[in-house]
């Protein structure tokens, strides 16, 4: 119930990327149960589980995620709205989405197709197919999904159509833009505007306002209950594994209203709201060009900046080299920094030697946020003994760039290690 006294008329929980084994002491399985219990006092009506519930295409994840809903969830069960991902199918289990529907009670059909309070919610598996940058589904999926849409449009041309898939359609949200995405989806939902998207897979931090995207349609990304990505692939990642990864362990909760949608986000560790001052709320019915979450937003937004008399301080520590900084100021965030060297001549002349970027402490635990950044230097970019200057650029999520920090230091390492990560966080 919201302040005004409105009562949702569907209260919705969802989550995925668990990638988990049928194991109390698995990483995955311990968060998702607690995202059931963060979940449990809100008695959701619809739970969603976006995919990669288990690992490997082991399928014994599927009834031992079912038996913890059962006990997280003993009062009121949710009616399951769920579909497979990449890690369900695996290598060799073709039978993913069909064990996965009959261990949580969802019809084995694909697409699945369920009307809830006048809502439609359409969930999507398919042992999608990588290639020309696209992650791609079946023509005979797809052509499923558009006469289900066609079904819910008829129904109601305004109310949102929830439609469950794990692969993002491309192009829209965080984590979508590179081959993680599927062209497909962005080609089928932008002839229905109506379409709410709900997606796993990118594992992107919830933090980042760019979970959220408006275009010719509305899309969400779900973030993970196991491990944190960003497809910006930061000098301080490991592939696209954040540092700190294991910290950013979110789910969602979504309001179902008449007029609008209203989806809070939480990190389930941590057992708090995620930005509560900023719930993601969506008019309906959908209008492109009234929508909050468009592009258009990004306009509205400043850079961060770092505030008066901040200085970087270097540290020369095993062989690497650090550079630590107090941290921009933004009204959101500041999840990125850009690092530029530049080697300084005898003559005094600054000459361009790298550029990198880094991801900051943004979504850490609540607990071990610090207000200090630290970035370890790339080691081949720093010329052994030599004067260099670091420029210390703050972004933001949207990629509005403030005025860097500017640090000049004699490199005290004549064979500096090279600053890379060689593991995520564990």
């Amino acid at each position: 119930m919201t302040d005004s006294g409105d009562v949702p008329l569907l209260k919705v929980g969802i989550l995925g990327d668990i990638q988990g084994y049928p194991a109390a002491y698995d990483w995955g399985m311990h968060n998702l149960e607690k995202a059931f219990r963060l979940l449990a006092p809100k008695k959701p009506d619809v739970l969603i589980m976006d995919g990669d519930l288990s690992d490997c295409g082991d399928s014994a994840a599927f009834p031992y995620y079912q038996a913890m809903v059962e006990r997280c969830f003993p009062d009121k069960r949710p009616v399951p709205a769920v579909c497979a991902g990449n890690h369900d199918y695996g290598r060799d289990n073709p039978s993913a989405h069909e064990d996965l529907c009959r261990a949580v009670g969802q019809a084995p059909v694909n697409p699945g197709h369920i009307v809830m309070n006048g809502y439609d919610f359409i969930m999507v598996s398919d042992r999608v197919a990588g290639r020309d940058g696209s992650q791609h589904y079946t023509e005979d999926v797809l052509a499923r999904l558009e006469e289900e849409l066609k079904k819910a449009v008829a129904r109601d041309p305004e109310k949102p159509v929830f439609v469950v898939t794990h692969f993002p359609p491309s192009g829209t949200m965080a984590g979508s833009h590179g081959a993680e995405g599927s062209k497909d989806l962005r080609e089928l939902f932008k002839c229905y505007p109506t379409v709410f998207s709900i997606s796993g897979h990118t594992h992107y931090p919830l933090e980042d306002e760019r979970s959220i995207w408006q275009g010719e349609f509305t899309a969400i990304q779900t973030s993970s209950l196991s491990y944190a990505c960003m497809e910006e692939r930061p000098f301080n990642s490991c592939n696209a594994i954040i540092p700190f990864a294991r910290e950013a362990v979110q789910c969602l909760y979504m309001e179902i209203y008449a007029d609008r949608l209203e989806i809070h986000r939480y990190n389930v560790e941590d057992q708090r709201e995620i930005k509560p001052d900023r719930v993601w709320r969506v008019p309906v019915p959908f209008d492109r060009t009234t929508a909050p979450y468009t592009e258009a937003r990004s306009l509205t937004r400043t850079a961060p900046e770092f505030e008066p008399g901040t200085q970087a301080f270097l540290r020369y520590d095993y062989g690497y080299l650090y550079l630590i900084f107090e941290g921009a100021k933004h009204e959101d965030s500041v999840p990125f920094y850009r690092l530029v060297l530049r080697d300084i001549s005898d003559s005094g002349e600054a000459v361009f030697r790298s550029e990198t970027r880094y991801v900051s402490n943004f979504c850490r635990l609540e607990r071990n946020q610090d207000s200090r950044q630290v970035i370890r230097l790339p080691g081949k970019d720093l010329t052994p003994r030599g004067l260099i200057r670091a420029e210390i650029y703050p972004v933001e999520s949207f990629g509005h760039e403030g005025k860097p920090l500017i640090v000049e230091f004699r490199n005290p390492c004549a064979d500096p290690k090279p600053g890379t990560t060689d593991q995520p966080q564990e």
